[in-house]
C-alpha cells in the first residue's frame, strides 16, 4: 500500500508539473497568433489548432489522472457513468488528440505542397478551405470517439468503468483506428522525406524570386527553419504516444507501471510543443516580446486615465 501511495503521489506531482506548464504555454502561443499579424500564416493556424486541442487535453487530464489512479472509491450509478464517459477514461483526450495528429498530417500535406509545388494554385490551402479543413478534423474525431462515449459506463459489478463490447466490435474499432493512425504516420514521412530531399537538392524556390539573392536566401533559410520546427514536432507528437499505442495493442494491464508511463508520455506532448516554438522559432519569440511590450503599454495608458479622471 505504502508501494502505491507513493507511485500516485509521484504520478499526481508529473502530472501537475505537465499541466501547469502546459497549460500558458499553449494559451501563451494562440494569444500570440492571434494578435501578431506576421504570423498569419497557414502553418500557425493550424498550429493554433493543435495548440486549442492540447488546451483542452490539458484541462481534462489532472481529474481523468485522480479518478483513474488516486482515487479508491469511483463514484457509482449515473453520475459515475457521466464521469467514466467525460472525465476517468480520457474519452475527451481521444478526441483531441485525434485532432492534434491529423492536424500535424495536415500541416505535413500542406508544407509539401507550397514548397514543393509553388506553382500549383489549385494546391494551396485557402482561407475558406482551411476552415472547412480543420472544421472536418473536428468532427471526424468526435464522430470516431463517440462509441466510446455512448458505450462507457460505470458498471457496479466490476466497480470500475467497463464498456460491454464484443470482441469482434472491439477488434474492428482499435484495429481501424491503429490503421488510421498508421496512416496518418506514413503520408508525414512521405511529405517530410520529400521536402528534406527537395532541400537538400536545392529545389526549394523561393517566395520572392524577383527580390536580391540576400532576400531570397533569407526566405529559403526561413522555410528550413519551419520545416526543422515541424519536423520536430512531430517526431515528438509520435514518441510521445508510441508506447502507450504498443501497451494498448499488447493489452498492459492499467495498473502496471509501464502503463502508467506511457499514460504520462501522451499528456507531455502536449505541454512540449510551446517549448519548441520558445527555443526554435525567433518569430514567436519577437511576438512573445511585442504581446508583453503591448500590455506594459496598455497598462501605463491605462494608469494615466485613471490619474487624469480623478
Amino acid at each position: 500500500m505504502e508501494t502505491n501511495f507513493t507511485e500516485v503521489c509521484i504520478l499526481v506531482v508529473l502530472y501537475a508539473i505537465v499541466v501547469l506548464a502546459g497549460l500558458p504555454g499553449n494559451v501563451l502561443f494562440i494569444a500570440v497568433v492571434k494578435r501578431t499579424r506576421s504570423m498569419h500564416t497557414t502553418t500557425n493556424f493550424i498550429l493554433g489548432n493543435i495548440a486549442v486541442a492540447d488546451v483542452i487535453t490539458l484541462l481534462f487530464c489532472f481529474p481523468g489522472v485522480l479518478l483513474q489512479f488516486a482515487v479508491d472509491h469511483h463514484p457509482r450509478n449515473a453520475f459515475g457513468s457521466f464521469l467514466c464517459k467525460f472525465v476517468t477514461m480520457h474519452q475527451i483526450a481521444g478526441v483531441t488528440l485525434l485532432v492534434s495528429g491529423l492536424s500535424l498530417t495536415l500541416i505535413s500535406i500542406e508544407r509539401h505542397n507550397a514548397l514543393l509545388q509553388p506553382m500549383n494554385t489549385k494546391l494551396r490551402l485557402r482561407k475558406k478551405q482551411l476552415y472547412l479543413a480543420v472544421s472536418l478534423i473536428w468532427i471526424f474525431s468526435i464522430a470516431f470517439v463517440l462509441p466510446l462515449f455512448v458505450e462507457q459506463k460505470y458498471v457496479d459489478e466490476v466497480k470500475s468503468c467497463h464498456m460491454d463490447w464484443k470482441p469482434p466490435v472491439s477488434k474492428a474499432y482499435w484495429g481501424s483506428l491503429a490503421g488510421f493512425t498508421l496512416l496518418s504516420w506514413l503520408v508525414m514521412f512521405v511529405c517530410y522525406f520529400r521536402i528534406v530531399s527537395g532541400i537538400l537538392r536545392g529545389d526549394i524556390l523561393s517566395s520572392s524570386p524577383n527580390q536580391g539573392e540576400n532576400v531570397k536566401e533569407k526566405d529559403i533559410q526561413s522555410k528550413k527553419k519551419i520545416v526543422k520546427l515541424l519536423i520536430t514536432i512531430t517526431i515528438l507528437f509520435i514518441v510521445c504516444f508510441l508506447p502507450f499505442a504498443l501497451v494498448s495493442a499488447i493489452n498492459v494491464s492499467s495498473h502496471s507501471l509501464f502503463y502508467k508511463v506511457s499514460y504520462f508520455l501522451v499528456y507531455c506532448s502536449c505541454s512540449l510543443n510551446p517549448v519548441v516554438y520558445a527555443f526554435q522559432s525567433s518569430n514567436y519569440r519577437t511576438g512573445i516580446r511585442c504581446l508583453c511590450a503591448k500590455r506594459q503599454t496598455i497598462h501605463i495608458v491605462n494608469s494615466g486615465n485613471d490619474v487624469l479622471t480623478r
